[in-house]
């Protein structure tokens, strides 16, 4: 498939997302996490059937590192929020801490898997092959977290405090991302920063841009003028941190935060942003999947085996730490950890960022643990997540449909949600009032 052809799907992928954002087609059809699009590409790809040539996708990639950007100030305006409840802080550094230490234990487990089954690779090529597997295996995805939360009206304090600990995750795996990518920035040279140094660069580059487009954007809010503003302010903070090699998604977010603390017009800002959120997404975790090479490497297989055990004790540690500091998860079950195994967007950003940005056996099996990390996440996280709410007594809705004819990652199925013609006859949410996209209204089919 040449370039041409490959450009043709994504637009029909990227059409089909704004279809499902307006609720116009295909209600109700996709997994929680968007595992399916990842297989897909790996089927598509070079790897698989080989439709997606290696020289297309090569193509491609200035595209899919400006989509990955856009996608991480989009969840980077929303951080920190639910719908349209803000997030305590102290619960926020807890879970913010948490998404590090899960990081951090799998970036352990495999450095140490490294050194003495891979001894021939360099010690940078190990501490970031650590660092990236750690990074997409720190993340909680809340469009998983609430597409069980809202498609069996589950309310209460638990169905909150999860929501919270998948809205906070975002910050840890691109945390370390823009540390991962601070050991190696094209700089070095010119600029003998320690990585940590670097790390704060990618944040200030986000941070200075953000603020320059709260100015810009005015005490005026309008419309046309603003997508000017925020296109051309996030084009440039991609750039910048591209051009010396640091983290584009980092930076980003970085910026989305920062607009959205300081800004007056954060809401019309996610109002107006969010529904491209998923428009983008499918074709990103399409070119994911077909980026994906089981064969990159060797130590692949083991490396990542390692990797999804040690996610799997940090998610269930979590859950116990919360069980033991929060009141609102201390009569839950011991296993609340398996609720929170659920990956997808943001940790296969990740993971392709750093194939795009290292190509070879580190960058690929980065990429190849996101993609197991969202696969076994999908089997496992919200069984795990409806059995925890059910045993609380959160669970309002009966279970009646299969997991897999639920709403994924839009609001295709929101005809059917609680509160919006659905069993309950509950009023809309917030979030649903105010119209807001992907990560701000997540809704059952």
């Amino acid at each position: 498939m040449n370039a041409v052809w490959l450009l043709m799907g994504l637009l029909v992928l990227s059409y089909l997302g704004s279809s499902l954002v307006s609720g116009r087609v295909l209600r109700g059809i996709g997994l929680p996490s968007g595992a399916e699009y990842v297989v897909l590409g790996f089927v598509l790809g070079p790897s698989a059937l080989g439709l997606l040539e290696p020289s297309s996708l090569a193509a491609f990639e200035p595209v899919a590192g400006v989509a990955l950007g856009w996608l991480a100030l989009v969840v980077g305006l929303d951080f920190g929020f639910v719908g349209s409840r803000r997030v305590r802080p102290s619960r926020m550094a807890l879970c913010v801490l948490m998404s590090l230490l899960t990081g951090g234990a799998v970036a352990a487990a495999v450095w140490f898997a490294a050194a003495y089954g891979v001894p021939s690779l360099e010690r940078g090529d190990r501490a970031l092959l650590a660092a990236g597997v750690g990074a997409v295996s720190a993340e909680t995805t809340r469009h998983a977290v609430l597409w069980v939360t809202q498609r069996y009206s589950a309310s209460g304090k638990l169905s909150d405090l999860i929501a919270d600990i998948a809205d906070c995750d975002d910050l840890g795996p691109l945390l370390m991302m823009g540390g991962a990518f601070a050991l190696v920035p094209q700089a070095t040279a010119q600029w003998p920063i320690p990585f940590w140094g670097w790390t704060v660069v990618t944040a200030l580059i986000g941070v200075v841009l953000g603020l320059i487009a709260v100015v810009l954007l005015g005490s005026d809010f309008r419309l046309i003028q603003s997508w000017g503003v925020l296109l051309g302010t996030s084009l440039l903070t991609m750039g910048t941190s591209a051009r010396v090699g640091l983290s584009p998604l980092f930076a980003a977010f970085a910026m989305g935060v920062t607009i959205a603390a300081i800004s007056r017009h954060r809401d019309e800002i996610v109002a107006m942003v969010a529904p491209t959120e998923r428009p983008v997404i499918l074709p990103a975790l399409l070119l994911a999947g077909a980026h994906v090479n089981m064969k990159a490497a060797p130590f692949l297989p083991w490396i990542v085996a390692i990797a999804l055990g040690a996610r799997l004790v940090g998610k269930l540690a979590t859950g116990l730490v919360f069980r033991v500091v929060s009141p609102d998860a201390r009569e839950t079950s011991p296993w609340l950890g398996l609720g929170l195994l659920s990956s997808g967007a943001v940790a296969m950003s990740v993971g392709l960022a750093f194939a795009l940005r290292f190509p070879g056996p580190v960058g690929h099996t980065v990429l190849f643990a996101a993609a197991a990390a969202a696969v076994f996440g999908e089997l496992v996280g919200p069984q795990a997540l409806r059995a925890t709410l059910r045993k609380a007594g959160e669970l309002a809705a009966p279970e009646r449909e299969s997991l897999f004819f639920g709403r994924g990652l839009g609001r295709a199925g929101r005809d059917a949600a609680p509160g919006e013609g659905g069993e309950r006859g509950a009023p809309p949410s917030p979030a649903a009032q105010r119209g807001g996209g992907m990560r701000n209204e997540e809704v059952s089919p």
